[in-house]
């Protein structure tokens, strides 16, 4: 137990380190090939700023854990193979801007790369009776909707400089030691590398931004916060420790279930970018972006901190904790307005990356 606690503190401290070390050296590597973001009337941004910086997180933490490999051969493999395939996808949306259906079916690519890999989520386990339910041949719908999910959610909250990278850093921080209180030791480095990769590349992703983590960057995190989370987590003898990502990243699940409720409502596709997220509603009362930013990574660390509460409790406590949970976020987002559908807005330069 102790030589994996210095193996996962190790991890973390490789990761980051490496990272610090590349992100400059990818930052300019996309200026000399002009691999650039643009401004455009959603940047936030009034210059062109690098891209790739997925590429820097991608093999900071790779590295890391080929180095400290975690005790789960699927978990390594998949975020390994799945992740260099949704990276190369995000790379090239990122550079040429792929329509929505060949984007979405790279996901399905990487998806279907871990599940061949043997990622799956072939059971669940009733938290009240510890009885193990099969879910039989519904298992891999499941496990490649839960994949994608996780790489556009991700890629659905990188709206501001730092915003996505900080939340997922926290969340697999947090992973750590949900995995460890678990018992499922065995993705604890993996976790640990991810989330010094993501730490590592903060400094230079915080506002102001001199690099962007692009599409490339949110769907390879995305998609390695999916693998850990059921490799780890969900097969776990504490099988309510799933609640401990979910919670932690309520703030971007949540933000993206308005949006889909408000474009619904409104008549308009889902794709289609709006300024009503929670991050704009910030923004505009007044908030600078280290501001706004700073107030989300702070409830996601109290969410995160309830996710640890409520999975580690008995169910009867642990579930009505996340319930209230959830149900004071919704309370905020209607006080917010985000549930309301803006008919005209002026945007005052405060716009998201990707929308």
């Amino acid at each position: 137990m102790l030589r994996t606690s210095y193996a996962t503190v190790y991890a973390f401290a490789v990761a980051f380190g490496l990272s610090l070390i590349l992100t400059p050296v990818v930052r300019w590597f996309a200026r000399k090939t002009k691999a650039m973001c643009y401004p455009n009337i959603h940047s936030v941004h009034r210059k062109p700023i690098p891209y790739l910086g997925g590429v820097a997180i991608y093999l900071a933490s790779v590295i890391a854990m080929l180095v400290f490999p975690p005790n789960d051969s699927v978990a390594l493999n998949s975020v390994i193979i799945g992740g260099f395939i949704i990276l190369a996808v995000g790379v090239i949306d990122d550079l040429y801007e792929l329509t929505p259906l060949w984007k979405f079916l790279g996901q399905c690519v990487s998806a279907g790369a871990v599940i061949w890999l043997g990622l799956s989520i072939s059971f669940v386990t009733n938290p009240f009776t510890g009885a193990v339910r099969l879910l039989g041949a519904f298992a891999i719908p499941l496990t490649l909707l839960w994949v994608i999910s996780f790489e556009n959610l991700v890629n659905f909250s990188d709206g501001l400089d730092g915003l996505a990278a900080g939340v997922t850093g926290i969340t697999a921080l947090v992973m750590v030691f949900a995995a460890a209180k678990a018992g499922a030791g065995g993705i604890t480095t993996a976790a640990a590398a991810l989330a010094g990769s993501v730490f590592g590349f903060l400094p230079f992703n915080f506002h102001p931004a001199s690099i962007f983590m692009g599409d490339a960057g949110a769907m390879y995190i995305g998609l390695a916060l999916a693998v850990l989370s059921v490799q780890g987590l969900a097969k776990s003898a504490v099988f309510m420790s799933i609640l401990v990502p979910l919670l932690t990243l309520m703030v971007p699940i949540s933000d993206a279930a308005f949006a889909v409720i408000r474009r619904s409502l409104a008549g308009t596709s889902f794709a289609r970018k709006d300024h009503d997220h929670l991050h704009h509603r910030l923004l505009e009362l007044g908030m600078g972006q280290r501001q706004a930013v700073l107030i989300i990574y702070a409830v996601s660390i109290g969410f995160g901190i309830l996710g640890m509460i409520s999975s580690f409790v008995p169910v009867t406590q642990g579930g009505p904790i996340a319930g209230l949970a959830i149900l004071g976020l919704l309370a905020v987002a209607y006080k917010a307005g985000l549930l309301t559908i803006s008919v005209k807005k002026k945007h005052k330069g405060h716009e998201s990356h990707h929308g």
